[in-house]
């Protein structure tokens, strides 16, 4: 009888150790991650799978030149167009928020993260900052350089 309360006991704990701990693996987030669009609701698993197909078919079509690269030593680098524009730290808390520390502006931003695995990142801003949710793919796919004429 102890040995089964003891099981019992042991098989509760890890239950509920397992189900407190919601926190975001930071392994699952290290990567390159380039906008897809915005979206009022994350994208269910059905439409998630049709747009990784859309992209595998023709990402420069479908990616946006917008991309987040976070790194395992927790700094991460968003740029636009192939220009830097933040550059910072990381973290993530146990709520799924990520705090990005941007160095370039002296600036703290807030993300939730409202869907993450190996492919797609559904993030929306806290605070008011937008109702939108940010849709992200996982890729390591490079953009042609854009070409710059000078004129004189």
């Amino acid at each position: 009888m102890k040995a089964e309360l003891r099981i019992l006991i042991f098989t509760f704990l890890s239950i509920f150790l397992g189900c407190s701990n919601n926190k975001t693996d930071k392994n699952k987030i290290v990567g390159s991650w380039y906008f897809v669009e915005y979206s009022d609701k994350p994208f269910q698993k059905a439409l998630l799978d049709y747009v990784d197909k859309d992209i595998r078919t023709s990402p420069a079509e479908r990616l946006r030149n917008f991309i987040y690269i976070f790194k395992a030593d927790n700094t991460y680098e968003y740029k636009v167009y192939g220009r830097l524009v933040s550059k910072g730290t990381y973290s993530i808390s146990k709520d799924n928020l990520v705090k990005l520390l941007d160095k370039i502006e002296s600036k703290t931003e807030t993300l939730t993260i409202k869907y993450l695995d190996d492919k797609f990142l559904q993030v929306s801003g806290v605070s008011g900052e937008t109702d939108k949710i940010s849709i992200y793919y996982k890729t390591d796919y490079k953009f042609p350089t854009v070409q710059t004429e000078v004129i004189r």
